[in-house]
Parts: C-alpha cells; sequence; structure tokens
C-alpha cells in the first residue's frame, strides 16, 4: 500500500434531521355568521406534473410542453405571468378552487374532477379574491401561504366538496392545475356559508 493510500479517509455522513419542504393545507367551512363548522388540515402530497414542467422551463430559460385545463399541451416559456396564482374575486380562472371529484390523485392531473363554477346558481360559488402571506421565517422554517374564502350564495347546500387544488396562470393567455389534494372526508357548505382553502409553502433545514 503507497503512502497517498494509507492518507485516504472514507467518511460516511449521516444526517440526523433532513432538510425538508412541503406543503400544507387548512379547509375551513363557517356558517352566515362565521362559526366554524369543520375544519380539515393535513399535509399536501400533490404537486402535480404541470408545476414541475413549468419549474423546469423557468430553471432552464427554455421551452417546455405542459398541459393546460382544457386539456391541451402549450408550448410554455418562462415568463412572468408563470405561476400566478393570486386568482381575482369574481373569477374561478385561476386561483384556489374547490370541487365534488372524489378520485384519487394521480401526477398528471391536469384539472379538478368536478369543479365548481363561479356563481350563484346550483353548486357555485362566489370566488373572492386569493391572499397572499408573505414569506416569513421562524425557527429553522421559511414559509409562506395563499388563502381564498368561496361564499355560498345558491340559496341552498352546497353538499359533497371533496377536492381542493390551485389553478395558476400559465404564461399570458392559458391556465394550468398545479396542486390538487382529495379531503379524507367531505365537507358541507350552507346557503350565506363560506369555505376558505389556506395552502402554506415551507421548508425547514
Amino acid at each position: 500500500m503507497n503512502q497517498e493510500s494509507e492518507n485516504i479517509v472514507d467518511e460516511e455522513v449521516v444526517e440526523k434531521d433532513e432538510p425538508t419542504m412541503g406543503l400544507d393545507y387548512l379547509v375551513e367551512v363557517t356558517d352566515k355568521d362565521g362559526k366554524v363548522l369543520q375544519r380539515i388540515s393535513a399535509p399536501s402530497h400533490s404537486f402535480l406534473r404541470q408545476w414541475y414542467d413549468l419549474m423546469s422551463a423557468h430553471c432552464d430559460n427554455a421551452s417546455r410542453t405542459v398541459k393546460d385545463t382544457s386539456g391541451i399541451n402549450r408550448s410554455a416559456t418562462p415568463h412572468e405571468n408563470g405561476w400566478y396564482a393570486k386568482g381575482t374575486a369574481g373569477s374561478s380562472a385561476f386561483g384556489h378552487r374547490v370541487g365534488k371529484g372524489t378520485t384519487a390523485v394521480t401526477i398528471s392531473d391536469y384539472v379538478l374532477e368536478t369543479p365548481l363554477e363561479q356563481g350563484t346558481g346550483l353548486d357555485q360559488f362566489e370566488h373572492g379574491a386569493v391572499t397572499y402571506g408573505k414569506p416569513a421565517v421562524v425557527g429553522s422554517t421559511c414559509s409562506f401561504w395563499l388563502r381564498r374564502s368561496m361564499l355560498n350564495s345558491s340559496g341552498a347546500t352546497i353538499t359533497g366538496i371533496k377536492e381542493i387544488g390551485i389553478y395558476t396562470r400559465l404564461g399570458s393567455s392559458y391556465y394550468m392545475l398545479g396542486v390538487r389534494d382529495v379531503l379524507p372526508s367531505a365537507v358541507y357548505v350552507p346557503d350565506g356559508g363560506a369555505i376558505t382553502v389556506t395552502y402554506t409553502f415551507k421548508v425547514t433545514v
């Protein structure tokens, strides 16, 4: 054995607390007086393929094929509206949405299974504007949140809400589904009540 070989030291690094990046959701249902009727919170495991396709386009500063909410493959490039999720009041085109779908999430989902539309008719919600909490650091965790409330003015209880998700802009002209979750149990929103969905993005080192 030569001197060079004798000086080699093998070292195995064991990470006791591995860094984690994640996404949590909170769903709250309130009645017309603001009383909380149902609350569900859980980790989300459901970033979808479109999310990473668009991330790849931005990281590589190159075009990628990304499926929009119509199921059409679009050529997406880095754009100032890419990932924009701060939906406006009175529109369900992008931002948080809810639906009645119950099928388990797959990585290739590109739309909520049974999305509930904007409006005051049967099974429709008046979508509020998406609000945003700027990144904040607490201890070793950095996080920010996106939140939207949707009001039931349909005249009847909206039953069987089982899926939630985030629609985002896909460049200047199209939209994509970036996140979808199926709730462990259905929620019901009475007439005059609201459902509020909060997604919290976080990383812990």
